[in-house]
């Protein structure tokens, strides 16, 4: 049941910037908000204490509440620009906090991570930063822009950003390995 919420979850997310242009090409904005509140209350119950998700989970709720309270669909197409900067605090936070962000996943497959490979990942989590801030300033401008350039950026656009930097930071970090191993 666990794993069924939790794909019902991404896939609401993943899809939203799309739900979102087809509901307000159609004047039906509250049954969005209303989904974006609800779908964020059972990830708020459902989450563990320690998720760091936790304030973007807050962050659905709020959106989707001034939306239904103000009766402005604008909080719904400024959701992605807080997603953006609540993901770059995140993964600024854990650079003050260590570990960071991209060395808690890495420690997820090779829990044995050398001190290069911390040094690595430090400094891809700063990339990360600088993605996610550069991210927010592009979504703030498409609210302003045409519906479609906002549903095409927001649910196209910055995925594909997002999937090139994930895997060209992969693809860095093998490489990176590589050479570490050759010169150890």
């Amino acid at each position: 049941m666990r794993h069924l919420l939790r794909g019902i979850l991404i896939t609401f997310f993943v899809l939203y910037p799309f739900i979102v242009g087809w509901s307000l090409s159609h004047g039906q904005f509250v049954w969005v908000s209303v989904l974006l509140v609800v779908l964020g209350i059972v990830r708020l119950i459902s989450a563990r204490k320690n998720d760091l998700m936790l304030p973007l989970t807050g962050l659905a709720i709020v959106c989707g509440g001034l939306s239904l309270i103000l009766k402005d669909h604008a909080w719904l197409k400024l959701y992605p620009v807080g997603m953006s900067v609540g993901a770059l605090l995140i993964f600024a936070l854990t650079l003050y906090k260590p570990p960071s962000m991209i060395e808690r996943f890495a420690r997820l497959v090779e829990p044995d991570l050398p001190e290069s490979g911390v040094r690595w990942t430090r400094k891809v989590t700063m990339v990360w930063c600088g993605f996610f801030s550069m991210n927010a300033m592009i979504a703030l401008g498409t609210v302003f822009a045409p519906m479609k350039f906002w549903v095409i950026y927001n649910g196209f656009i910055s995925y594909v950003l997002m999937g090139v930097l994930f895997l060209g930071e992969f693809i860095l970090r093998k490489r990176h390995q590589r050479l570490n191993q050759v010169n150890t």
